[in-house]
């Protein structure tokens, strides 16, 4: 199942809230070497904000194995900051629409093939329920050629390219993309996986307050 975490429900999710950050340090700085903040064995950038959306796979509650996180650009976008230069169009970024970044995308690499890519299809429907409950109308991000074309494209997401294919750092092929959110992509998502309303909801609990 998949948890949205926000600011506002950190507490009742906390283990898995602080487990985002623990997958992320294993995945990126650990097994891919990336020149990124860390501490205590987190890995964390300054684009963990309190607007940040946290996609959190979890079998047991407890146990982060994939994750995806999705910001407003309007409050930080790390493709515009430090990448803009793989976009052709820079009017993307100031455009008035309500477009969001998605980044951190990751999957816990000791898991069997079967099961890595099953997570990959939820957390991709994941980012297609989420921005359709919000009104999403674009979701953007950076990420290896492959990965495009293994996760997003291989789930039945169409993209669109928004720059030439380049080199950073240890990949060889990275590239921009961008998806639109929309009921005809969600419904190509669900035929190709199977899935349907994967981010789960716990029922609220009831809070004792003593004065």
């Amino acid at each position: 199942m998949i948890r949205a975490i926000t600011y506002k429900d950190i507490q009742e999710n906390y283990k898995l809230f602080i487990g985002q950050y623990k997958l992320r340090h294993r995945e990126f700085i650990d097994r891919q070497n990336y020149d990124v903040k860390s501490l205590d064995g987190l890995e964390f950038d300054d684009y963990d904000s309190v607007a940040s959306v946290y996609l959190v796979y979890t079998e047991d509650g407890h146990k982060v194995l994939g994750l995806s996180r999705l910001t407003p650009i309007i409050y930080g976008c790390m493709l515009a900051d430090h990448f803009a230069n793989l976009v052709d169009d820079p009017s993307i970024f100031k455009s008035d629409a309500n477009i969001w970044e998605s980044t951190r995308f990751c999957i816990d690499r000791r898991l069997p093939p079967e099961e890595r890519l099953r997570i990959c299809h939820a957390l991709v429907a994941a980012n297609l329920e989420f921005g359709m409950a919000r009104d999403i109308e674009r979701i953007i991000g950076l990420m290896p050629t492959i990965i495009l074309r293994s996760v997003f494209e291989r789930s039945g997401v169409v993209l669109d390219r928004l720059g030439a294919v380049q080199r950073i750092g240890g990949h060889s092929k990275v590239q921009a993309a961008a998806f639109t959110v929309s009921r005809e992509q969600w419904d190509r998502v669900k035929s190709v996986t199977g899935l349907s309303n994967v981010i789960y909801t716990p029922a609220p609990t009831r809070r004792l307050y003593v004065v």
